[in-house]
């Protein structure tokens, strides 16, 4: 999947976009003019009006005949020319006939000039921007280092950043990990405008039709709608992840439907472990690639075995698959949601948020070091803001309809959809679903019934004495290494490794990779640390001392 990315505010010269596009990201195309430029794959420029489109769009008649309405025939049908005529003809509510898994830019150059951005309603594909209020420059891109290539200066670590991604695997509510950097939260439309700061707009969610449930008698979907991507292209294969999300795109698809793969042990569609015991030796040069790539850490070792499959379907030549990966973050999403239904009234929101977070609590306490420490209790840490938000929202709705919302509108975009797209488009791939999130997520009860399925064991089976990655991920987690940052405790994360050698297992194996990867991300991207500040220590007041008064002489 290509990149989009540009500036405002600021004369970009077309080279300086080319080498932040960079070489994997494919041929760009850069527009350009006083004040702004864009650079994409897909673009088109006709009339004041500039855009740049990344993923797929659906090309429906609806679309052609609002635009063809407004009088503005279209030539051609290609992508980009049809966003460029449809925000001729409706303005900033150009999205509203828009169908697919997009982002989109357009420069708007009639008049006063404007930038706007949009996402589509899941948020399928990422959207980063970065506004400088000094120099009054707003850049964006569909990835991190793209991004980063633009901007002067390396923004600083986002300090609540490693609480959250510790939390709940990602930062939320349009962070990112990065101070300054923000993604585009979906079905959002962002305008900006010379000498003013970016306005988002939330749009209402495009109204469509729900798929019945897999084995509902003469309701089937049929499958060769199912084996058409959102944009209306059809899908070559399925990404072949053993688990039930990839069972439930399979039996939407039908058994025709090849796979992508094979699986990187050879195993075929069996249950390959998150790591290739055979390629663990190559992980130490293979991380920091990983980890840039996504743009942000992830605590999922399974992400590997996404990656990998990925690269065998660029192998295998193919350019589009149904993304098993995101369907698997919506069947976990909905087995959390149906647990929680069933919890009492006093610890439902505490077992959630356990069953979502990358490490424990009670882990997550003691492992932070004594500033970091601080910082949050002053502050609020992000399982107190978690357990609030969705308390509210639990009250004001139900418990079902907060922790639905929560899970499509914020952990996916966030998780689930930007992974796919990240590694997916790492590999010149187009990982797509057949249909929207809403629709898969009620399509996924069968499957998200009963127990979440046994981890595969292979990760806690590394990290043993003579386990072929314990002296990397020791070196990573290295007091000389922890030191730089000083958000982590060294001596808890000897403890932590202590224990996992004492008493291998999963939960414990799984908080150390979250660490390590958390680490390699800052080494890689380099953000400038602040030291957390501990809050000031108040003292307390002296007693009142009673007013003193000269006595009467005694007569």
């Amino acid at each position: 999947m290509s990149r989009i990315l540009g500036q405002f505010g600021t004369d970009t010269a077309p080279y300086v976009l080319r080498e932040a596009a960079g070489r994997d990201g494919g041929a760009v195309r850069v527009l350009h003019g006083a004040g702004w430029a864009l650079a994409g794959a897909t673009a088109d420029a006709d009339g004041g009006v500039a855009a740049v489109l990344t993923g797929r769009l659906d090309v429906r008649l609806p679309l052609l005949s609002r635009i063809e309405a407004g009088g503005r025939g279209v030539a051609e049908r290609a992508p980009a020319a049809l966003v460029r005529a449809a925000f001729q003809t409706e303005g900033p509510g150009f999205t509203e006939p828009l169908r697919g898994g997009y982002a989109v830019a357009v420069a708007d150059t009639r008049g006063a000039q404007r930038l706007v951005l949009a996402t589509d309603d899941a948020g399928s594909i990422p959207l980063y921007h970065h506004w400088d209020r000094v120099r009054q420059v707003f850049s964006f891109a569909s990835d991190l280092p793209a991004l980063l290539a633009l901007l002067p200066s390396r923004p600083a670590l986002w300090q609540p950043g490693l609480d959250a991604y510790l939390t709940t695997g990602a930062a939320l509510d349009g962070h990112t990990l990065l101070d300054g950097v923000r993604m585009l939260p979906p079905g959002t439309t962002a305008v900006y405008e010379r000498g003013a700061g970016p306005r988002l707009i939330r749009r209402d969610p495009a109204e469509g039709a729900t798929v019945p449930a897999p084995g509902t008698p003469g309701r089937e979907p049929r499958p060769e709608r199912a084996r058409r991507s959102r944009g209306g292209t059809p899908a070559e294969a399925l990404l072949d992840l053993p688990g039930p999300g990839t069972a439930l795109l399979r039996e939407l698809t039908g058994p025709d439907l090849p796979s992508a793969g094979p699986a990187p042990d050879g195993a075929g569609a069996g249950a390959p472990p998150p790591l290739d015991r055979r390629r663990v030796r190559d992980l130490p040069a293979l991380l920091p690639e990983f980890v840039w790539r996504l743009g942000q850490p992830e605590a999922d070792p399974g992400a590997l075995l996404v990656s990998a499959l990925y690269a065998a379907a660029r192998r295998q030549g193919l350019g589009t698959v149904l993304a098993s990966d995101a369907a698997e973050e919506i069947v976990a999403g909905r087995r959390r949601v149906e647990a929680a239904l069933g919890e009492g009234p006093q610890d439902w929101l505490s077992r959630y948020a356990d069953r979502l977070a990358p490490v424990p609590a009670a882990h997550r306490a003691r492992l932070y070091a004594r500033d970091y420490r601080a910082f949050l209790d002053d502050r609020g840490d992000a399982a107190h803001g978690l357990a609030v938000r969705l308390g509210a929202e639990a009250e004001r709705r139900s418990r079902r309809a907060a922790l639905t919302a929560f899970e499509l509108d914020e952990l996916l975009p966030a998780r689930g959809l930007r992974r796919a797209a990240h590694l997916a488009g790492g590999h010149a791939v187009s990982g797509l679903l057949p249909w929207s999130a809403r629709r898969l997520w009620t399509a996924a009860a069968p499957y998200a019934a009963g127990p979440a399925p046994a981890a595969a064991g292979t990760l806690s089976g590394l990290l043993v004495p003579g386990g072929e990655l314990m002296d990397f991920v020791r070196e990573t987690l290295s007091p000389s290494r922890l030191r730089i940052s000083g958000l982590l405790s060294r001596r808890s994360v000897e403890k932590l490794f202590a224990a996992q050698l004492d008493r291998p297992s999963e939960r414990l194996a799984g908080t150390i990779w979250a660490l390590v990867v958390f680490e390699l991300w800052r080494e890689e991207f380099g953000p400038a640390v602040r030291r957390p500040v501990p809050p000031p220590v108040r003292a307390k007041s002296p007693a009142e001392l009673p007013a003193l008064t000269r006595r009467a002489p005694v007569l």
